[in-house]
C-alpha cells in the first residue's frame, strides 16, 4: 500500500477534509439568498430549527440556531414557499452539507408588508382610524347583515352563535368573494348594498383565517373607504386574533374572529337581566328620595311651632317609629319585588325575551302603583295624627287660656310669672300680658286673701 504514496506526499485526516471544505464553502457562499418550499420541518427541544427546501429539480438541508429564529413571529410548516438568507456550510462530525439559515421571509410577504404599512400611514394620516370619527354600535340590534362568502364555515359559525344567544335577532347572508383579484369590488359593492336598502342595524365584514396573500382584499384602500364611508355601523371580524388588516383599523370595531364579532352583538340581549336589575335600583331610588323629601317637610313644618310641648315631642317620636317602620316595609316590599324579578329573569333566559318582558314590565308598574299607593295612604295617616296633635297643642296652648279672659303676670327682666302675693311687695312693677297687648302696673296692697 505504501508504494501508492508518492514521497513527502501530505496525508490529511477526515477532519481536515471538512474543515477545508467548510472554509471555502463558507467564503464563497457567506450571503446567499435562495428560494424554495419547504418539504420537512423538524422543531428540535434545543430550540433549533431543521427543515428541507427544495424546488422542482433539487432539495436542500437547511438548519437554524435558536439564537436566529427567537426573534421570528411565526414558525414554518410543510409547505410554505420562503425566501431565505444564510450561508452555505458543511457540518464537520458527519460531513454533511447544509444551508445555515440567518433570515426567513414568506415568499412575497416583504413587499406586501411594505405595501401595507404605507397603506395604513396614509389612511391614518387622513383620519380614517380616529376614535371620534367610529360609529357607536347599537345597543340592541335586531337586523344584522352578514357580508362573507356562502360556502365557508364563517357564516354557520354567527349562526351558531347568535341562535345560542340572541334567537330573535334576524340575519341576512349578503354574499361576496372574500379572496381573489374579484374580492375587492365584491366587498364594495356589498358594503354599498347594505346601505342603499338601509334595513340593517349592523354589519358585520368576515371572513376566516389564511395567508397574507388570501386576506390582502381586507387591506386595498377602496375597500377601506368603503367601510369609512359606511353610514351602518360595521365590525371588522376578518381571519384569526393574530391576524390585522386596514379593514380592522376603519372599522367602528374589530372583532379577533368572526364567532367572537357575534357574541359581542347579542352581549346586550345576554345582559337583559342586568338591565332590569338596574332599573330596579333606579326605581328604589327615586322613592328614597321622595321619602327623603316628605321627611325634610315635617322637619320644616315641626320648626314652624313656637312653643313645642311634651305632646309634641311624643308625636315627633311616633312619626320617627313610622318612618323607621315605612323604611322597613319599603324594604320588605323591594325585596319581594326583585324576587319577582329574577323570578321573570330565569324564566326570560328560557323562554321568548320580548313576551317575557312585556309581562314582567306590566306587573312591576302594577307593584309601582301598590308601593305607592301604600306609600301615600301612610302620608295620608301621618299628617291627619299630625293636624289632631296640632289642634290638641293648640287646645292647651297658654293663648288660649288668655282668649278667654285670663292674664300672666311677670315682674322683673327676666319676666318672672308670678302665682303668689309672696313674690311681690307694694311698688313693685307688673307687667300683665294679655290676650292682646299687655299692661305695665305698679303694686299699692298686697293681701293673702283670694
Amino acid at each position: 500500500m505504501n508504494s501508492f504514496i508518492q514521497n513527502n506526499q501530505e496525508i490529511i485526516s477526515v477532519s481536515d477534509v471538512n474543515n477545508l471544505a467548510k472554509g471555502l464553502l463558507e467564503k464563497d457562499l457567506s450571503n446567499v439568498w435562495i428560494q424554495g418550499e419547504i418539504s420537512s420541518f423538524t422543531a428540535h427541544g434545543s430550540g433549533h430549527w431543521y427543515f428541507t427546501i427544495k424546488d422542482k429539480k433539487s432539495a436542500l438541508d437547511c438548519v437554524m440556531f435558536k439564537f436566529d429564529n427567537i426573534n421570528l413571529l411565526f414558525e414554518p410548516k410543510v409547505g410554505d414557499e420562503l425566501i431565505l438568507n444564510g450561508n452555505v456550510s458543511i457540518y464537520s462530525p458527519t460531513g454533511r452539507y447544509q444551508f445555515n439559515v440567518k433570515h426567513i421571509e414568506v415568499s412575497g410577504e416583504g413587499a406586501l408588508l411594505r405595501a401595507f404599512e404605507e397603506l395604513k400611514k396614509k389612511l391614518e394620516l387622513e383620519g380614517l382610524f380616529d376614535e371620534t370619527r367610529k360609529k357607536v354600535l347599537p345597543e340592541f340590534p335586531m337586523e344584522i347583515s352578514v357580508i362573507t362568502s356562502a360556502t365557508g364555515a364563517v357564516i354557520k359559525d354567527i349562526i351558531n352563535v347568535l341562535s345560542r344567544r340572541s334567537p330573535n335577532m334576524t340575519l341576512t347572508l349578503v354574499e361576496a368573494q372574500v379572496q381573489g383579484k374579484q374580492a375587492e369590488k365584491s366587498i364594495c359593492n356589498a358594503i354599498e348594498r347594505v346601505n342603499y336598502f338601509r334595513q340593517s342595524d349592523l354589519i358585520i365584514l368576515a371572513r376566516g383565517g389564511g395567508s397574507i396573500e388570501d386576506l390582502w382584499c381586507f387591506n386595498m384602500e377602496s375597500v377601506a373607504r368603503s367601510i369609512f364611508n359606511s353610514e351602518i355601523p360595521l365590525i371588522s371580524a376578518v381571519g384569526h386574533e393574530t391576524d390585522f388588516t386596514i379593514s380592522d383599523f376603519v372599522s367602528d370595531l374589530r372583532a379577533p374572529t368572526p364567532s367572537a364579532a357575534a357574541e359581542i352583538i347579542s352581549q346586550n340581549h345576554s345582559n337583559l337581566f342586568a338591565s332590569l336589575t338596574s332599573m330596579q335600583k333606579d326605581l328604589s331610588l327615586s322613592i328614597n328620595n321622595e321619602l327623603v323629601k316628605q321627611n325634610e317637610s315635617i322637619k320644616n313644618l315641626s320648626k314652624l311651632i313656637k312653643h313645642p310641648g311634651d305632646k309634641l315631642r311624643e308625636i315627633s317620636q311616633k312619626i320617627d317609629g313610622l318612618e323607621m317602620h315605612l323604611s322597613n316595609l319599603t324594604e320588605r316590599i323591594f325585596l319581594i319585588s326583585r324576587n319577582k324579578i329574577s323570578t321573570f329573569s330565569s324564566s326570560l333566559k328560557e323562554f321568548s325575551p320580548i313576551v317575557r318582558v312585556e309581562k314582567n314590565k306590566n306587573r312591576i308598574e302594577s307593584s309601582i302603583k301598590d308601593i305607592k299607593r301604600s306609600i301615600e295612604e301612610v302620608i295620608g295617616k301621618k299628617r291627619n295624627l299630625f293636624l289632631s296633635s296640632s289642634k290638641t297643642l293648640e287646645a292647651v296652648s297658654p293663648l288660649s287660656v288668655l282668649s278667654r279672659g285670663y292674664s300672666i303676670l311677670t315682674k322683673g327682666e327676666k319676666e318672672q310669672v308670678i302665682n303668689s302675693y309672696a313674690q311681690v311687695k307694694i311698688g313693685d312693677e307688673i307687667k300683665g300680658k294679655l290676650k292682646e297687648g299687655q299692661i305695665l302696673t305698679k303694686v299699692i296692697e298686697v293681701s293673702d286673701e283670694n
